[in-house]
């Protein structure tokens, strides 16, 4: 009975779950893990469905998915072929909470901007630049604009974002622009994402 209860409070807490997988490559069930951009989507498609069938979330709810579906997409776009370890992403969302959560074991935000920014130096840096400006390196495709997409719903809406990657992490806050990097006490390679709704 008692390991059954510990069960049901590690399942209900997915920040946590998704944490000690980014941090630590501890085993996730198969049922957060996606191995592919395909898979995904398919998690992805079945969220926005059950989303949909909740009246009060009517007005926000394609805001939510496509928040979740940028975040989710850059794992895979910017770490195809360059997975350091484990490829895939953890996704895994609460509809009672009102919470949807993201990580991967990528590169992260800092070594995926310095292939265009070398100037880059620190994880603070990087996230700021990830949300504030237009970075691509795929001249002249019109490309890198989704985390500032991120950024603007955000602060239009009631949803909130912390996201960490590296030692620094980002916390918008709900229907506001200002931008709260600070440095995150424990390190780690890739990204981490909690969505709250």
């Amino acid at each position: 009975m008692y390991y059954r209860v510990q069960l049901e409070l590690y399942f209900n807490d997915l920040f946590g779950l998704a944490k000690e997988w980014a941090y630590k490559n501890t085993e996730i069930p198969i049922r957060f893990y996606c191995a592919n951009s395909a898979g995904f989507q398919t998690k992805l498609s079945t969220m926005q469905d059950l989303l949909s069938g909740i009246k009060e979330l009517s007005p926000m709810f394609p805001l939510v998915v496509a928040m979740a579906g940028e975040i989710g997409n850059n794992s895979f776009d910017h770490n195809l072929g360059n997975w350091p370890d484990v490829p895939g992403i953890f996704f895994g969302y609460d509809i009672q909470k009102r919470v949807a959560v993201l990580a991967d074991r990528g590169r992260g935000v800092l070594m995926t901007l310095k292939r265009i920014r070398p100037e880059l130096n620190t994880d603070k840096e990087a996230l700021r630049v990830a949300f504030t400006e237009i970075v691509s390196g795929r001249a002249p495709e019109s490309r890198g604009n989704g985390l500032k997409f991120v950024r603007k719903v955000v602060a239009e809406n009631p949803i909130g974002l912390l996201f960490q990657t590296g030692n620094a992490e980002l916390i918008l806050k709900k229907d506001s622009d200002e931008l709260d990097i600070r440095l995150n006490p424990k390190s780690f390679r890739g990204c981490l994402a909690l969505i709250t709704f």
